[in-house]
């Protein structure tokens, strides 16, 4: 082997096993603790940015407000693509000649 005895890999073991449980143990209490102060949107943004997701967008778009229909109103295109370019965080403006086929 490499020099170390049976006896010292495993007390070598158990000392990162107990790290690590305690490491899950504080991280359950940090969790539980957020789990009883943040309301459910906040939860679940926490959860996507810990996933390494991006976070929902804001505003009118974002899925819990969402109602859906097939019927499409003419007049609501050029206000909802303005509305979706200006949720993103990294977009200021929409790009030049509107949304709607550049006009």
């Amino acid at each position: 082997m490499d020099g170390h005895s049976d006896a010292e890999r495993i007390a070598h073991l158990e000392g990162r096993v107990a790290a690590l449980e305690g490491a899950l143990k504080e991280r359950s209490r940090v969790l539980r603790l957020l789990q009883s102060q943040l309301c459910r949107r906040d939860l679940i943004l926490f959860s996507r940015i810990e996933a390494g997701l991006p976070p929902l967008p804001f505003g009118d778009f974002e899925p819990a407000f969402w109602s859906e229909t097939v019927a499409l109103a003419p007049s609501d295109v050029e206000e909802t693509l303005t509305d979706l370019w200006r949720s993103l965080k990294s977009v200021a403006a929409p790009p030049a000649g509107g949304g709607a086929g550049g006009r």
